[in-house]
């Protein structure tokens, strides 16, 4: 355990190979661009491309360093900010230079660790109608602050696996037609269009890619449609920010005991 932290607090930038991602991808003719862009042409049909999602989960200050990488490139992605996330400055940035930015929203994973639920059981018809009240107003919030959302993507709480349930069940047809939200990331609909959907994953496990391909084998496999995931924390290491994301973890345990 000692060790592992200690391994953890001298982890080194991971930025320049995120760079390569995106210059081996444009070589290659991709067309990278946000999830927003992509449906609203209709998912580009006829040409090879890669939708770049970022999760920010922790420390803001990475993903805004993975929009200076995108931005030099003229590439366009979608961030999704938590409410503990979303650094008015950094999002308000993004959001100017055309990107597009919106909520990881955790609206379920809220209500169940204020009430202590702890079983799907409990999550009954009526939690669920109380946390779209909530959800609908959080999306209003975020509007108000940033602009007008266009898709929405669920954060994958430590409280949402104890109870079982994720987030984005709270998401269905009358959710979108009374938001005018396009899809959320997690609808199947939306999914199926993907013809290979990849995200990384953190320390914890090498940073092996997962869903059984790396973003430089896809690419290479001329593969027509692929969604990209990253987390800006999994990439974005110096010593400051190693310090900060060891002092989260123990915060979350402490929380989820």
């Amino acid at each position: 355990m000692i060790n592992s932290s200690i391994n953890k607090l001298f982890k080194q930038s991971r930025l320049a190979e995120y760079s390569s991602i995106l210059d081996f991808a444009l070589s290659n003719g991709y067309l990278l661009t946000s999830l927003a862009d992509w449906y609203e042409n209709q998912f580009y049909p006829g040409r090879k491309v890669i939708v770049l999602r970022h999760d920010v989960d922790f420390i803001p200050e990475g993903a805004y360093k993975m929009f200076l990488i995108e931005k030099d490139r003229n590439i366009k992605s979608t961030y999704y900010f938590r409410w503990s996330t979303a650094n008015e400055k950094i999002v308000k940035s993004i959001s100017s230079a055309g990107f597009e930015v919106s909520l990881h929203y955790e609206t379920l994973a809220t209500y169940c660790k204020k009430y202590k639920i702890y079983q799907a059981g409990l999550v009954t018809e009526e939690v669920l109608r109380d946390c779209r009240s909530v959800l609908f107003k959080e999306v209003k919030d975020f509007e108000a602050r940033f602009g007008k959302i266009r898709t929405l993507s669920s954060h994958g709480e430590l409280w949402n696996m104890k109870v079982g349930i994720p987030n984005h069940i709270l998401i269905d047809t009358g959710f979108y037609k009374e938001t005018g939200i396009y899809f959320e990331t997690y609808d199947q609909n939306v999914l199926s269009k993907f013809d290979k959907y990849i995200s990384d994953s953190s320390i914890k496990t090498n940073h092996e890619w997962k869903y059984g391909i790396t973003p430089m084998e896809a690419i290479n496999s001329q593969i027509k449609c692929i969604c990209l995931l990253t987390h800006p924390n999994h990439w974005d290491y110096g010593l400051i920010q190693n310090i900060k994301m060891l002092l989260i973890s123990l915060t979350i345990r402490l929380q989820n005991i």
